[in-house]
């Protein structure tokens, strides 16, 4: 298998990068690569396939991390790396998407945790929702903001807002309020999500974008396929089914 690894600067991973610099230089530059190697934490996994999310190339990470909802654990990394290059790995590859966001019919981009709209905790605007599903329909809710959120994005700021951990291969959203007069806590399907304000700020995976003034319309849509690779699908689903269940804790 052609790897192509996906180097960073964080210092956790100052000991691979130097096992791949000496042993595996080629992964560096690899031109025409079936897969994307990336060491470190989830930050650097999303950071990764923001940088890359044209590609449609599937993803395996290294857990360097706190966390490594998204990465897996490897305790020979030079035997793992020549048998992942010799075909000799078994992985299991979960799909999902990102979200693609457009403001009045302009890009903004793509965010592959969560759109956030919102200024600070103590800011307070006004939200008018609507999905192409019905699930919501001119839903008018005031508040410090929204959060909008990817099945990867479930486990980032939406697990802390009380939001619910979705399955990463599942067609799903997770809609949460931020300090709202309302109760807005929903999973709709993933498809097309308006969204109005007064002036909220917009965030794709916490990078600052435009401002949703009144008049205008922020619309969401599925955006590019994410293909993230584990070596223990069972150990993948364990994590995630014990931090859904902090309220028992």
């Amino acid at each position: 298998m052609r790897i192509r690894y996906l180097q960073n600067k964080d210092k956790r991973v100052k000991d691979f990068n130097t096992l791949i610099e000496s042993k595996f230089p080629t992964l560096l530059d690899e031109k025409n690569p079936q897969i994307y190697l990336v060491a470190g934490g989830d930050g650097a996994m999303l950071g990764a396939i923001h940088d890359t999310i044209d590609s449609q190339i599937p993803y395996i990470g290294k857990a360097l991390g706190t966390f490594n909802f998204l990465m897996n654990k490897i305790d020979d990394d030079e035997k793992f790396i020549n048998d992942l290059l010799n075909d000799r790995v078994k992985i299991d590859i979960f799909k999902t998407h990102a979200i693609r966001a457009f403001l009045d019919g302009k890009k903004l981009g793509e965010a592959v945790n969560d759109v956030i709209l919102g200024d600070k905790l103590t800011g307070y605007h006004t939200f008018s929702l609507s999905t192409s599903t019905g699930d919501f329909q001119e839903f008018e809710v005031k508040g410090s903001g929204i959060c909008v959120s990817t099945t990867i994005g479930s486990t980032a700021f939406n697990y802390n807002n009380n939001g619910r951990i979705l399955p990463l291969d599942s067609c799903l959203l997770s809609i949460t309020g931020v300090v709202c007069n309302r109760f807005l806590n929903d999973i709709v399907p993933f498809e097309e999500v308006r969204i109005k304000s007064n002036g909220a700020r917009i965030y794709l995976t916490n990078v600052e974008s435009e401002i949703l003034d009144e008049g205008l319309e922020l619309v969401l849509k599925k955006g590019s396929e994410i293909s993230i690779a584990f070596l223990d699908k069972n150990e993948f689903l364990r994590r995630r089914i014990e931090i859904a269940h902090r309220y028992r804790k």
